[in-house]
């Protein structure tokens, strides 16, 4: 319902101060992207405008804190890719806001070229299966990939087959994140390569892959960014509703039945952007507020109703 303007009297501001960090600077959502190889990351370090971060001597890790991308090269594999998750989620502790986005190049079982978002990851030494669970409207074509320990270089299985596509990263890269991430915070990005012959594929032609979807891939972290920053605004906005609330009840000495109607009333003007602050505020000013008994607090009420409505 937008950012309501802050209550000024009886203390009451002190239940609408927005708490940051100590340095009164704003926090930054942050989208964690993981690639496995430096030719992967290449294109996305240019156009994101990413600063490498000289002091991390264990992976290759770049930066931009004003647009909050960092980006990861973990390794080839499921144990580098998950040591690298762990490691950096663990020195820069995601946010519910934050997001994980796992870019890089894959094999398909049918010889397709294409970017794919991920919808299932299936573990071929386990046999388990993952999925990501965001919801976001998008373009790209969907399907399962397979995380494999080694280079994919023989026909696939019936199993693997029917799953298209085929990595070494992403199945441990969702299980490392699930540490950090929900399923509803981590997203899968794979254009294919190759069809079986990845020991063939060039740094270079993989560096042309990357360019040539980098444009499709630029709009979809765009949205991610936007969706955290909306989720956090609709988390604040939530909280300093329920804190007004709180706040009222005890001013108004509300009864159980009188405090459910009036978390349903103020729900409903955030709902429809409604500033009403400014109400509440004029009954601290002129004295009706807070009440001294549930009776001073009914009619009160019931003036709060008049005037908001």
């Amino acid at each position: 319902g937008g950012q309501p303007r802050k209550i000024r009297d009886r203390g009451m501001h002190e239940c609408t101060k927005k708490k940051g960090p100590a340095d009164g600077a704003a926090e930054t959502d942050m989208i964690y992207i993981f690639t496995a190889l430096y030719c992967e990351a290449h294109t996305l370090i240019r156009q994101l405008h990413l600063t490498k971060n000289q002091a991390n001597t264990r992976f290759q890790e770049f930066y931009n804190e004003q647009d909050g991308i960092r980006l990861t090269i973990t390794g080839v594999g499921e144990i580098a890719a998950a040591t690298a998750v762990g490691s950096i989620c663990t020195a820069f502790p995601p946010t519910e806001y934050d997001l994980l986005l796992n870019v890089g190049t894959c094999g398909h079982a049918k010889n397709e070229d294409g970017i794919f978002l991920c919808n299932q990851i299936f573990e071929q030494a386990t046999g388990r299966s993952f999925y990501p669970d965001m919801l976001l409207r998008h373009d790209f074509r969907e399907a399962a990939v397979v995380t494999g320990m080694t280079l994919w270089d023989t026909e696939p299985d019936d199993e693997a087959a029917g799953k298209l596509l085929y990595d070494m990263e992403a199945a441990a890269i969702y299980q490392a994140g699930a540490h950090f991430f929900g399923p509803h915070q981590m997203l899968f990005l794979k254009i294919v390569s190759d069809c079986g012959s990845a020991d063939k594929i060039s740094e270079a032609q993989v560096k042309r892959l990357m360019e040539q979807y980098g444009d499709c891939m630029l709009p979809l972290i765009g949205r991610l960014r936007e969706l955290s920053g909306h989720e956090q605004q609709r988390n604040a906005s939530a909280v300093y509703e329920r804190e007004i609330t709180e706040r009222l009840c005890l001013d108004l000495q509300c009864s159980k039945a009188m405090g459910d109607s009036l978390r349903k009333h103020l729900h409903y003007l955030a709902l429809t952007g409604t500033d009403y602050t400014a109400v509440i505020e004029n009954l601290y000013k002129e004295g009706m507020l807070p009440c001294k008994n549930k009776r001073e607090g009914k009619r009160c009420f019931e003036e709060l109703k008049r005037r908001l409505f």
